[in-house]
Parts: C-alpha cells; structure tokens; sequence
C-alpha cells in the first residue's frame, strides 16, 4: 500500500461504542444539554487536485454517552483501504471521558482490529478482544484518536490556542500531542465557502506538516484537514456534505443573540 494512502487513512481519524466498562459509572455520569452540536458529515479525499476517495463521521448523543464515527473509503490504481472506527464516550466538568474505541481495516494488505476499554472505578485500561489488563500507568486525563478533537473544541471554545492532549492510540498507548492555532481564514470547499480557523499539530524535528481547519460558523466541525511531508502534498480531506442532527446549547444561543 502506498505510504500516502495510509496516511491518509490513519491520520484522518486520529485528528481527529456499547461499553463494557462498569455500568456504574455510566450511570453517574451526565451529558450537558447537548455538550456537542450531533451530525453526520461526508467529506472528500484529493491528492494533487484529484479525487481518490471519500469519508464519513458522525456524533449521535444517546441516553448517558456519546458516540463518534469515523469511515473511509480509499482506492489507487489496484490498492484499497477501507476502515472504520468508533468511540463512547461521556463529558463530566468540560472534559470528556472515553470508556470504549474500536477500529477495524480491511483491503490491501493485513486485515486489523483494535480496541480498547477504560474501566474508571478499577483505573484500567483493557485491551483487544479479550479484554486483557494493560500493564500502564493511569492517567485521568486520557482521550482516544477520534474524542480529543471533540475536546479541543471545548477547549478552542473557551479561549485557548495552544493545545496538549494526551491520547491512548489504537494498542493502548500513550502519546502526547500539542497543537496552536495560526490564524483564520476563507476557504473554498465542496461544502462551500465559509470561514475557518487554521490550526498546525506541532512536531520538533519532523519533516511532516499537519494542518486542520475548524468552522466556528459550524459549531467548530473539522472541515478540512492536509497533511505534507517535507511541504509536498500528501493528501487533503475537505467537507463535502453536513447533516446537523441536533445543535448544542452554545450554539442555540448564539443564534438567537
């Protein structure tokens, strides 16, 4: 499989659920009147100005958590990519808490499944199918490859433009990312014109450039996001289309001021 491809594949989700964790502490917990605007969104995957495939995510609210959805379609010459991946998770206090991410592969090459539980009243992590304990240190702190884009728009909502976010990748491994905010600017989509906020992830001696753009317009949906390596293209995600499914609390109030 070609290195741009899976790229694009991987790091679109991680700019970017059913949980087996304890009942318990579901049932404790509270989602704010909604946290978050819900929707289904589709996007389009270019390189070099052609089209070489499409996405999808979406946010749905249940009764005491939330569920986040990531899917791709990708293909080039004889190569494939499909994957899909989901997370629950809930927000106590502003911050969001996951307990359960799954993601599966299929296509070119070896098929992948991975997943993950946190179990917070035991403070374990539990990985792959049989749920075995994971040997490392707990953070309170933790958030998986598809919530912590859901907490740098609390984040980005409350003021902030530089951003640190510990995350538990797809074998339930930490890895720290920083990102800061660059400016705002137009831009031109298969969606349409709208007005976004550009944001860089911050890497020291990387030859790989990331870049995303979230519309305040549109309650901060990712509506953009292009990867380089050593400033040559290597794919750009844009918003095609955008079902809002029922908006947040911020976001009724700033309509109605």
């Amino acid at each position: 499989m070609s290195r741009w491809r899976r790229n694009a594949a991987v790091l679109f989700t991680t700019f970017l659920i059913s949980t087996a964790v304890s009942s318990t502490a579901v049932a404790e917990s509270t989602i704010e009147s909604p946290a978050f605007s819900t929707f289904n969104a589709e996007y389009l995957i270019y390189r070099g100005g052609k089209n070489h495939g499409k996405a999808k995510r979406y946010l749905h609210q249940q009764a005491d958590h939330y569920e986040m959805g990531y899917s791709s379609d990708i293909s080039w010459l004889v190569f494939s990519d499909k994957r899909s991946e989901t997370s629950t998770f809930i927000v106590q206090d502003a911050q969001i808490r996951p307990l359960h991410y799954l993601m599966k592969r299929s296509g070119t090459g070896s098929n992948r499944h991975y997943e993950w539980r946190l179990d917070w009243q035991q403070q374990q992590v539990l990985t792959g199918k049989k749920a075995a304990v994971k040997a490392i240190p707990w953070q309170d702190n933790w958030l998986d490859p598809l919530s912590y884009h859901q907490q740098l728009i609390n984040d980005l909502k409350a003021g902030k433009t530089e951003f640190s976010y510990d995350v538990l990748n797809r074998d339930g491994n930490s890895r720290t990312y920083h990102y800061r905010v660059e400016l705002e600017e137009p831009l031109a989509l298969p969606y349409g014109n709208v007005r976004a906020i550009r944001i860089a992830r911050v890497e020291e001696n990387s030859e790989k450039q990331v870049l995303a753009w979230v519309a305040p317009e549109l309650d901060y949906m990712l509506v953009r996001l292009w990867r380089g390596e050593d400033n040559v293209e290597q794919f750009d995600v844009q918003l095609h289309k955008l079902e809002w499914l029922q908006r947040s609390e911020h976001e009724r109030l700033t309509e109605t001021e």
